[in-house]
């Protein structure tokens, strides 16, 4: 697989499937507002940015793992207030990631085996006064960009990885009410074709080396999941365009399908893709064998012939279901495909500009805030489009 950059590199290019017919049911979204260099202020400042959340009142909070704060944005765009700095006080972090608003009203944002919330100042009504902090799971993917989600009794889902072998990972989430007690875990069930966070070899007895870039080949279909405010999950192994609702059991519920007829890679994107996963091969100084987290189709750099029909999936917390679609490289847009919480397909929706799939993008029909990637210079920027008058 190709790096976490470069992986959501990839995926902001949109590499993929054709766009749905557009029809009366469409959906278009206007950018309102952008931080990119050159152009915004708080631009140079942004680092590794690793959640995104809008409030009520349409401000933009923005996690930085690199920066340790939260930068703030109001519904204009305008540079606040940012909220903390490096450290372990209260209202301090160490990387946060995965931000979101909770049913409360407060900003939740994990940070390492924490999550910390914050509330309403009352001057300013930003969500940037410090709350409380809680232990959360002491071996959670505190790295993840996937946003924190809730459910309807009020709790708190944080995601986190489950059982972990030298070849196979799990995920799961751990539920926890919203002041901090531990109340249940829900298993993401196994994906035969879910790569490993990173691939290593063993240098010493006692010391490795990660190799990043080859978990997967370029257009792998990969696994896509999210959990919904009842507590179940939407799930699919990404082969085919055919997502499943389950709950804790096991159960299907329900079904999300579309047609979608499999578009061929272009010979020439495809070429470059594995000229890419050779070079990073070719720099790996040691037997390839003794790469740990490295599977076959790697080795021999056998990529597929289609693109994968589903780059991620959200639930969203109104109920619906958005499915993103992978675009052919070089499509400057990003397209989803919206479910109501009943399986019914409800509309296409389209932004002119190419988001981020993680972290994690705050989707509702009134507005959309995202993590984009500038073409560039490759740096994070962050979005707000308002549905196009």
């Amino acid at each position: 697989m190709i790096d976490a950059r470069l992986g959501l590199f990839l995926l902001a290019f949109g590499l993929g499937t054709a766009l749905p017919a557009q029809r009366a049911d469409t959906l278009r979204f206007a950018l309102r507002w952008e931080v990119v260099e050159g152009q915004h202020p708080t631009a140079d400042s942004l680092g590794d940015l690793s959640g995104i959340a809008l409030d009520r009142q349409g401000v933009v909070y923005v996690s930085d793992a690199a920066a340790a704060r939260i930068w703030v944005f109001d519904r204009d765009g305008r540079s606040q207030r940012a909220i903390g700095r490096k450290g372990k006080g209260p209202g301090e972090f160490q990387s946060p990631t995965g931000i979101a608003i909770g049913p409360d009203g407060r900003l939740y944002v994990r940070n390492l085996e924490q999550v910390v919330s914050f509330a309403a100042d009352p001057a300013t009504g930003r969500l940037t006064r410090y709350a409380a902090t809680f232990t959360g799971p002491l071996m959670s993917d505190w790295r993840s960009t996937r946003a924190t989600r809730f459910s309807v009794d009020r709790h708190l889902f944080h995601v986190g990885e489950g059982v972990v072998e030298l070849t196979r990972r799990a995920m799961m989430y751990q539920v926890y009410t919203l002041d901090g007690r531990f109340v249940d875990s829900i298993p993401v069930p196994p994906f035969a074709n879910l790569p490993m966070s990173t691939a290593r070899y063993q240098e010493t007895a006692n010391s490795g080396r990660m190799v990043r870039g080859v978990t997967h080949v370029p257009f792998a279909p990969r696994p896509v999941w999210d959990i919904t405010t009842r507590g179940t999950l939407i799930l699919g192994d990404g082969t085919s365009y055919r997502l499943r609702e389950q709950d804790r059991t096991g159960k299907v519920l329900r079904e999300f399908t579309r047609s979608v007829v499999p578009e061929r890679i272009p010979p020439a994107e495809r070429r470059d893709s594995v000229a890419a996963l050779k070079a990073r091969i070719d720099s790996i100084p040691v037997p390839l064998e003794r790469v740990i987290g490295m599977p076959a189709d790697v080795r021999a750099m056998r990529l597929p012939e289609v693109f994968p029909p589903i780059a991620a999936v959200y639930a969203t917390p109104d109920g619906r279901v958005w499915v993103r679609r992978w675009l052919r490289g070089g499509d400057r847009r990003t397209v989803f495909d919206v479910f109501e919480a009943d399986g019914r397909f409800s509309r296409v929706v389209v932004l002119p500009r190419v988001i981020a799939s993680f972290p994690t993008p705050e989707l509702s029909l009134d507005a959309i805030a995202a993590v984009g990637i500038d073409e560039e210079t490759g740096a994070h920027t962050v979005l707000r489009f308002d549905p196009a008058r």
